[in-house]
């Protein structure tokens, strides 16, 4: 062995033995269980001008049984260009002593506005180890107002308010509105939410919007009734002893409501920040109550509550950090667990749809971070185009194992790219509207308007389909108002082809004779996607809407029972109150399902959509659990049943053609559920009229009421009017069947096509292994455009038009692989054909 050998081995034992003390020091001191010292600050950011001072209070506790010595430093102070003072370099604390040191931080103006510099101490044992670290984040603050409504955007608001009439009526309407509405007085309620009680104030969600279009209202027109509004609800919101911090419940709804609330309310602080009325205690009443907010939100903030209520909960939290300049809590609601990123990572699918597929829903994730995303561009930091990794969203949800009451929780369809954004969620609605841009009714929501993130979208990413959405709207919302592009372009209507997205599993199929009167194309909606979660609804291919002439035939909510209520589960959410082939009374398993077929033609447009599921009883209502529903499984030996359902969109009519088939016999339903039956041909009465459909409480036929049942031998027709709006639907396969009229359930108050009274369900059962049901449903105004109808077999049909058009129609393969659809028109001798691929 050479001596230079033996030195590098002597060498590396010192090395070695030096590692190892290092690290029983880690193991003693440095954050370990067993350490012996406590470092720590109860504030760690704070925001305050160029050189003005911020104070940062720290302790330091000796838990050690002797006496111990301290040194502390700030980290590389001349990299820091703010000046830091500690209290004290050196400290010694006897057994259990503690000391009560400050930080003072000088703010550089070497710091940019709203930007941000960290100091870090570092605390020393006496042998000169750093046992601890303490991070202090300063920002140099921006003047208020800078969430959603800084002084340029008021100019700017100002001056379109002079040159544009929109403008100046949507500042009068706003004006109208104000002048008569009045908070509520700040009072302790305690309200089922909705089987859960607990104590809030009673203020509701809208009432911190209505704060902060009453602070506009100010700005606008220096009318201090209008601020004093405000600040009385302010002062009292946040009253230090009767306000917020006595209760942490604003409002009388759950954390989406809430969540609302603080957006709004601290943006309304933001603008008024700088009025005399608001002393330095007032101010001081406001941070304690946001941070207490702040406390509470994280109690919300779960990597499985992926939901609206959530990701509302989220946006407000965010606002309310950005009002204190509290970068690192921004961080952290970014990045934490259940944060934005999480919320946009895992809850926005491939094709932009938010994941709940609920059009309210999904307008609200989007409404809430397009908010965000403009506080963040009027702060200097840049969400509208920040990309988020896309994350996989579990099985399950934060209070609910993937399956309970059949709701699955996750994410179907394609993956699509590895990063999700704002600007992936502000489109992908467009297809699905209709001629007026109201969005399709899915899941648990009714008819959409456009909302008014779609002026925040268009202002910054200038697509031309969020302009036509636009343009069918009154521009009469506060963000019309303050963030509305003075002139819209005339761009083409952009939804009158057909489409479809594959997570949401949506498909718009639009007649093109009339695409030059887009009112009267027949829209058909059809539905396979991903279930949704809380709000899904068990519809896999089903008829989910039908639009022809400016009229709504269906929609996903026709029924509606409070959340809070049996029937919402028992009733709306199940497959029975959708236009579908229903299996045995019972409730269809929500699994990944596909489209087939998809063909957009002239004379036809085309989906094949098939699903593969077993069925099961309706979830019960039980008040005494929470959630409050009573669960149960797939009966033994269910094995799943194929449904296949090919749509046929012409420019006359829509064909159905219903596909089942299963290892045994069961009662199959094929149910439609038009408003307004007027007769039928075909049928003849069976038996007495009952008061239910079904008796049995696992049913959710128990809802249906006043119920006929009749017999078919040769089909049958069954025509609906509703005021100048006419359906027929014609069972032309199976010939011979039962069929049933009875009334459509009805939850209550009536609200568009909400709870008609006069909705009847028409409902076609046999009872077989495998059946294919063929149907022809035809949506008009005045006379049918139909002298008859003929069909030799269950995959062909022939339809004779009062205006001497012939159309046949065959589907190849209907219960093979792939199907095929060709349709053949002769008319005054000449033919034409088309044929799906």
């Amino acid at each position: 062995m050479n001596v230079l050998s033996l030195k590098f081995k002597v060498g590396s034992k010192q090395f070695l033995l030096g590692l190892f003390c290092c690290l029983i020091h880690v193991l003693c001191y440095a954050g370990s269980p067993i350490s012996k010292v406590v470092f720590s600050s109860p504030l760690q950011t704070q925001a305050a001008k160029a050189n003005e001072t911020i104070t940062y209070n720290f302790q330091l506790k000796n838990l050690k049984s002797t006496s111990e010595t301290y040194t502390l430093n700030v980290k590389h102070p001349r990299e820091l260009a703010s000046e830091n003072i500690l209290s004290v370099a050196s400290i010694t604390l006897e057994p259990s002593g503690s000391y009560n040191g400050t930080l003072k931080v000088t703010v550089s103006d070497r710091i940019p506005l709203g930007g941000q510099e960290a100091s870090a101490i570092e605390l020393k044992d006496s042998e000169g180890y750093i046992i601890e670290t303490l991070e202090f984040i300063s920002v140099r603050s921006k003047a208020h107002p800078f969430l959603l409504a800084t002084n340029a955007v008021f100019e700017d608001t100002k001056q379109k308010i002079k040159n544009y009439t929109w403008a100046k009526q949507n500042l009068d309407n706003m004006l109208m509105e104000l002048d008569g509405f009045e908070f509520p007085e700040r009072k302790i309620v305690s309200k089922p939410r909705p089987t859960k009680i607990w104590s809030s104030f009673d203020y509701s969600a809208s009432d911190g919007e209505k704060a902060f279009q009453l602070a506009l209202a100010y700005k606008l027109t220096g009318k201090a009734i209008y601020k004093e509004k405000v600040i009385s609800l302010i002062k009292a919101v946040f009253d230090k002893d009767e306000g917020y911090l006595s209760i942490g419940a604003a409002t009388n709804g759950v954390q989406v409501h809430e969540g609302n609330f603080f957006l709004f309310i601290s943006a309304a602080c933001d603008i008024l920040y700088n009025e005399p009325e608001f002393s330095n205690t007032d101010k001081e009443n406001i941070e304690a109550s946001f941070r207490y907010y702040l406390e509470l939100n994280k109690k919300h903030m779960d990597g499985l509550g992926i939901m609206n209520h959530q990701a509302s909960a989220n946006a407000g939290a965010i606002f309310v950090a950005l009002y204190l300049q509290d970068m690192p809590q921004i961080e952290y609601l970014t990045e934490a667990d259940g944060g934005m990123a999480d919320q946009i990572g895992k809850g926005v699918m491939a094709d932009g749809w938010w994941f709940e597929g609920t059009g309210n829903y999904c307008y609200l994730v989007v409404q809430r971070y397009s908010l965000v995303a403009q506080a963040f561009e009027n702060y200097g930091m840049d969400l509208y185009h920040r990309r988020f990794p896309t994350k996989f969203k579990s099985e399950d949800f934060e209070n609910s194992k993937e399956g309970f009451t059949g709701m699955k929780f996750d994410n179907w369809g394609p993956t699509g790219k590895n990063t999700r954004g704002l600007e992936d969620m502000v489109t992908p609605y467009v297809p699905f509207m209709d001629e007026n841009a109201y969005l399709v009714s899915t899941n648990d929501s009714d008819l959409k308007a456009p909302n008014e993130f779609y002026e925040l979208a268009y202002r910054e990413y200038k697509f031309n389909d969020l302009a036509w959405v636009i343009s069918k709207t009154e521009r009469d919302s506060w963000v019309s108002l303050m963030y509305g592009v003075p002139e819209l372009p005339e761009v083409e209507d952009p939804r009158t082809g057909s489409d479809f997205r594959e997570n949401i599993g949506l498909v718009a199929l639009r007649s093109q004779g009339q695409k030059e009167t887009p009112e009267n194309q027949i829209q058909a909606f059809l539905k396979y996607g991903t279930h949704g979660g809380w709000h899904g609804q068990f519809d896999r291919v089903s008829l989910a809407a039908l639009d022809r002439n400016g009229h709504k035939y269906f929609g996903s909510e026709m029924v509606w029972y409070g959340y809070g209520k049996p029937g919402y589960k028992e009733c709306v959410q199940t497959s029975a109150t959708h236009n579908m082939v229903i299996v045995d009374e019972l409730q269809q398993e929500a699994v990944p399902s596909e489209q087939l077929l998809f063909h957009k033609g002239d004379m036809m447009q085309a989906s094949v959509v098939e699903t593969n599921a077993r069925w099961r009883q309706i979830p019960r209502w039980n008040a005494e659990k929470f959630p409050p529903w009573d669960d149960t499984d797939y009966a033994n030996g269910f094995n799943p049943i194929q449904q296949r359902r090919i749509s046929i969109v012409t420019d006359d009519y829509v064909i159905l053609a219903d596909y089942m088939k299963s290892d045994k016999k069961h009662n199959y339903d094929w149910l439609i559920h038009p408003v307004g039956f007027s007769s039928m041909q075909g049928a003849k009465k069976k038996g007495i009229a009952l008061e239910k459909l079904s008796t049995d409480g696992n049913s959710p036929y128990k809802y249906f009421e006043n119920a006929q049942w009749y017999t078919a031998k040769k089909g049958a027709k069954v025509e609906f009017i509703e005021g100048e709006h006419k359906l027929d639907v014609h069972t032309v396969w199976p010939k011979k069947s039962e069929i049933v009229i009875s009334n459509y359930p009805n939850g209550g108050k009536q609200r568009r096509i909400r709870n008609n009274p006069d909705r009847r369900t028409y409902g076609v059962r046999v009872n077989e292994k495998e059946i294919v049901f063929l149907s022809l449903i035809e949506p008009y105004k005045g006379a049918s455009s139909i002298e008859k109808i003929e069909s030799a077999s269950e995959n062909e049909i022939t339809v004779t038009l009062k205006d001497g058009r012939v159309q046949d129609i065959s589907i190849e393969n209907l219960k093979g692989i792939l199907p095929k659809i060709k349709i053949t028109e002769t008319f005054a001798g000449k033919v034409k054909t088309e044929i799906t691929k």
